[in-house]
């Protein structure tokens, strides 16, 4: 019998070895978990470097399985089982779908310099000097790999980069105004020199993509269902198919539009959820008082929170409201959080609000949607869960902190809008009607992933079926729909996990009965840091917890 504590040990060593390693083939990754060795420097993508990165990923992989690993204690053991699980995920696309070729956007640096300018990182000024040195080869070198089977992009992803690209371009042109180099100790020579020739390389590209990758690509975004499935099994460790998960998204789908149609007819006097959408639509603030607006939702949100002592609050946190940056603006049509780095002493987050000024894009800020929305985003959705997983030791060890699930993250956040409503908060017959309008959204979004990557699903086709079914406007309905094509699994992770946390409660609620707290079990359902929710409920709440949960929403057979 070997000692727990030398396996302990050895464990650990293993990942401090691996993950040095791995963050300098990840050097932005490194910098969002708080890690600034490599702060400096920009993605390599060379053929060298790509193999070296898969070599380093098997020899984790052997490492981890010579390792006596029943001896582990159980919170090693769910760090094990995220490590092995995201080393081969990674191997397995870096060799079957290699992205060097595919995705042009992953070769973008403008987020590169973008953190730098937000997160706290040593040397300052030496790393984002280095990094607009390195744009202009960089990009060089982006070109070339993608000009030779510019066949495999989809032509989807192309446009969307062609955008971030030029976007991108026009904001490294602002950033010598930007206060924090505005603030800093000592000048960086040549800094116009820097920028100016990074943002050219950027405004190139725009036009390689535009003359030379556009009128060749004919690739397909579809991850296809083996990897599909393997997402679906080690990143959010459910042990189901694409069928079943799609089974699952077209009943929720039915029953949540049945619900919406009644919802409807309370408010209306009639199932016509599109006049009812477009009456809503029509309170909403004015342009210059958006951001206002959504403070002081969120402050409301925050506030109830504490009256009502649903969770444990965290003691130090910031979240700044801001305009969102403007390469990001595209992407990003509305709103969205960015959260802090795990060792950052304010948990200083963002909350991104896309400026309009148009009607049409300003009725997507109704009030009533900005109070769901401050749920969602802030309080107690995703702020509180990210502050308070970093504010746990164990929970923001780095196979947790890389291998967020959106089952945990999103599924919390979209459980957080209905138990608000269920506790009092904006009890507004509105509110019920926006949650689940939104909730049909996230219901189709399962769907949509199956279909997208594993059935052959035309992003028009899919743009349309939003369109007819969610009353989306179809530009609006592409935007979405081009990230779900980017990020397999992601899209089904927020009604999926919203499914799974109210059958836990459920059962919780039966086996405890009088002796249940609200307060509790959301204390405890965050203990265990943003990773998949199977995992999380097998650690704190047991297996033959998550194998009733899993059985109940997915309607498999439980194992003997």
């Amino acid at each position: 019998m070997h000692d727990p504590k030398e396996i302990a040990d050895r464990f650990d060593a293993i990942l401090k070895t691996y993950y040095k390693a791995w963050f300098r083939f990840h050097p932005e990754v490194a910098v969002e978990a708080g890690h600034d060795a490599y702060a400096d420097r920009l993605t390599p993508y060379g053929d060298d470097e790509i193999g070296a990165l898969i070599t380093l990923n098997r020899e984790l992989m052997f490492s981890l399985e010579e390792l006596d690993s029943e001896v582990l204690d159980a919170d090693r053991l769910v760090d094990y089982e995220l490590a092995w699980s995201s080393a081969g995920l990674e191997t397995e696309l870096l060799l079957e779908a290699d992205w060097r070729y595919r995705d042009p956007e992953r070769y973008l640096p403008v987020n590169a310099v973008h953190q730098l300018l937000v997160r706290p990182v040593h040397k300052f000024e030496h790393a984002i000097a280095r990094r607009l040195a390195g744009i202009p080869q960089h990009l060089r070198g982006a070109r070339q790999k993608l000009g030779t089977q510019a066949e495999l992009i989809p032509p989807l992803w192309l446009t969307s980069s062609l955008q971030t690209a030029r976007e991108g371009a026009r904001f490294i042109r602002t950033i010598p105004q930007h206060p924090r180099l505005q603030e800093c100790d000592h000048a960086i020579p040549e800094l116009t020199n820097l920028v100016s020739n990074a943002a050219t390389a950027l405004e190139n590209f725009a036009n390689c993509i535009e003359s030379d990758l556009l009128p060749k690509a004919a690739g397909d975004f579809a991850c296809g269902e083996r990897h599909f499935v393997h997402i679906l099994g080690f990143r959010h460790f459910l042990d189901i198919n694409a069928e079943q998960l799609h089974s699952f998204g077209c009943e929720l789908f039915d029953e949540t539009a049945s619900r919406l149609r009644e919802a409807c007819m309370v408010l209306n006097g009639n199932d016509d959820v599109a006049s009812m959408t477009a009456k809503l639509a029509d309170n909403h603030p004015a342009s210059d008082h958006l951001l206002d607006s959504y403070r002081e939702a969120m402050q409301q949100a925050r506030g109830f929170l504490q009256q009502h002592d649903l969770v444990s609050m965290p003691e130090v946190e910031s979240l700044a409201i801001i305009d969102t940056p403007v390469f990001l603006r595209h992407e990003i049509p509305f709103a969205a959080y960015h959260e802090p780095q795990p060792n950052d002493p304010r948990q200083q987050a963002w909350y991104y609000v896309t400026p309009c000024n148009e009607a049409e894009q300003l009725s997507q800020h109704d009030y009533a949607s900005i109070a769901q929305t401050s749920v969602h985003e802030a309080w107690p959705g995703h702020h509180l869960q990210f502050v308070t997983a970093n504010m746990n030791p164990i929970a923001r060890s780095l196979p947790r902190l890389l291998n967020p699930s959106a089952t945990l993250y999103e599924g919390w956040a979209l459980y957080c809008e209905q138990m608000m409503l269920e506790q009092g908060f904006q009890p507004a017959p509105e509110q019920e009607f926006i949650m689940l309008k939104d909730r049909l959204w996230r219901a189709m979004r399962i769907m949509l992933d199956v279909e997208l990557h594993c059935r052959g699903l035309s992003i028009e086709d899919a743009a349309q079926r939003m369109v007819d079914g969610l009353g989306m406007h179809y530009e609006q309905a592409m935007a979405d729909l081009t990230w779900y094509t980017r990020a397999p699994g992601v899209p089904m992770g927020y009604a999926t996990g919203w499914a799974i946390i109210n059958c836990l409660r459920d059962r919780q609620k039966q086996q405890l009965g009088d002796d249940f707290s609200l307060k509790a079990f959301h204390d405890a359902l965050l203990s265990g840091g943003s990773m998949g929710l199977a995992l999380v409920i097998r650690r704190v709440f047991g297996d033959e917890a998550w194998a009733d949960v899993e059985s109940e929403v997915f309607s498999v057979e439980k194992a003997e």
